[in-house]
């Protein structure tokens, strides 16, 4: 039997559990991808890697030609090319639309307002005047980010004070930013969701998620949320509600803030999400097998936990050096996906190097039956710490290239 062609913009991590998982399921797809890396994480796992930029739009052409339909792990894809060919007959989800609506955080912000879904206020900067006007009316601190080509934290900036206008303009330089109500929120949780070709939606448990003091990227996942019913109840109405406000099959990362018992929409991603990784071991579909099952037709999986609970870990880059690395496990290398212990397991990428903040891996841990959340968290908290990144070649900072160390470049 002849199996049907899936091509990925982007051939990093998402790309490479999307493989995993088509793999593990023995549903009948492949997958070729598109990635400026020639050895990206998903390399192993493809029929053919197409090596280009997520933007080159004779490679994004090259890929619809060879593939029966498309799809992104990345929001830098380029929407324009993506949406041509969509016009075109060629099937494409999620929505290139929608793609092209949620890349400008501005645009997604405003978009979600005018369908009446709760955000913080927001507005437009395009010049100092702005920012100070945002100021007057917002109060400080205030959140300032940048509307592209940013994400994982990264183009976020937090005015203080009146002396940060001019480090922000400065620091900035010519980019489009918006200003975001700062949001003193008792904690953030997203839940991802899925919706099918056929219209059919399904939400995962929401999951609380825990960002790093030093970086602005996510540590920790703990399923379910440690919140009220009422403000689980809020978010995943809120979920479906924002599925119903965007085109396209696929899965949704939506994060949000929570404050008493009121929830607020933060961003919205339209691909498998970070947040979303413990389902793997700890659903009995993961987001990775829901989102192939969305784009291609078929009815959404359960979206239940296997267990009480679950804790994701983040594995993370030191901000303090680039190169060559392995990871280990109580002092034992740890390659591809590893069961360390009773329902716990660590997945290592295989990026080429380290970087700093750059995602690595992660390590999953389910309860034990009778495990009470709390220890949950502490026995996986135990199990990170004898996870290490041990560095190959050491090379300071100072002698990498300049833009390893810019805020806008992706970590992946």
């Amino acid at each position: 039997m002849n199996k049907s062609v899936i091509g990925i913009v982007g051939g990093g991590q998402l790309c490479l559990m999307m493989a995993q998982a088509i793999k593990s399921k023995n549903l009948p797809y492949e997958i070729i991808a598109l990635d400026p890396s020639p050895n990206c994480p998903a390399r192993p796992y493809l029929e053919e890697l197409i090596i280009g930029d997520y933007k080159d739009e004779k490679k994004i052409k090259e890929l619809a030609e060879k593939a029966d339909q498309i799809t992104f792990e990345i929001e830098l894809a380029d929407s324009i090319v993506l949406n041509n060919l969509s016009n075109n007959g060629m099937s494409v989800d999620p929505s290139p639309k929608t793609l092209q609506i949620i890349q400008d955080k501005y645009t997604q912000a405003d978009y979600l307002a005018r369908n009446q879904l709760p955000v913080p206020a927001f507005t437009a900067i395009n010049q100092r005047a702005d920012l100070e006007r945002a100021i007057r009316e917002m109060g400080l601190p205030l959140m300032v980010k940048a509307r592209r080509d940013s994400y994982d934290g990264r183009g976020n900036y937090v005015v203080r004070s009146a002396d940060d206008i001019e480090k922000v303009m400065t620091y900035f330089k010519d980019k489009p930013l918006m200003a975001q109500q700062f949001i003193p929120f008792d904690l953030e949780i997203s839940v991802i969701s899925a919706r099918n070709i056929q219209g059919e939606v399904a939400t995962f448990p929401v999951g609380e998620n825990i960002h790093g003091t030093d970086y602005n990227i996510l540590k920790t996942t703990i399923v379910p949320a440690r919140v009220s019913k009422k403000v689980i109840e809020n978010a995943e109405r809120i979920a479906r509600e924002a599925m119903e406000a965007f085109r396209g099959a696929g899965v949704f990362g939506i994060e949000m803030f929570v404050k008493g018992e009121e929830v607020l929409i933060n961003e919205i991603a339209p691909r498998a999400h970070n947040t979303g990784h413990y389902s793997i071991e700890g659903c009995q579909t993961s987001q990775f097998e829901q989102h192939i099952r969305a784009i291609t037709g078929n009815n959404l999986g359960d979206t239940g936990l296997i267990a009480e609970s679950a804790v994701m870990h983040n594995i993370i880059g030191e901000n303090d050096y680039s190169g060559d690395y392995e990871i280990l496990f109580d002092g034992i290398t740890v390659k591809g996906v590893r069961q360390i212990g009773d329902r716990a397991v660590i997945h290592h990428y295989h990026k080429a190097l380290v970087k700093p903040n750059r995602k690595m891996g992660h390590l999953t841990v389910l309860a034990k039956p009778f495990e009470s959340q709390e220890a949950l968290i502490q026995r996986a908290q135990k199990l990170f710490k004898k996870i290490k990144i041990v560095r190959q070649n050491d090379r300071p900072l100072s002698e990498k290239k300049e833009e390893e160390n810019k805020m806008f470049t992706i970590g992946r």
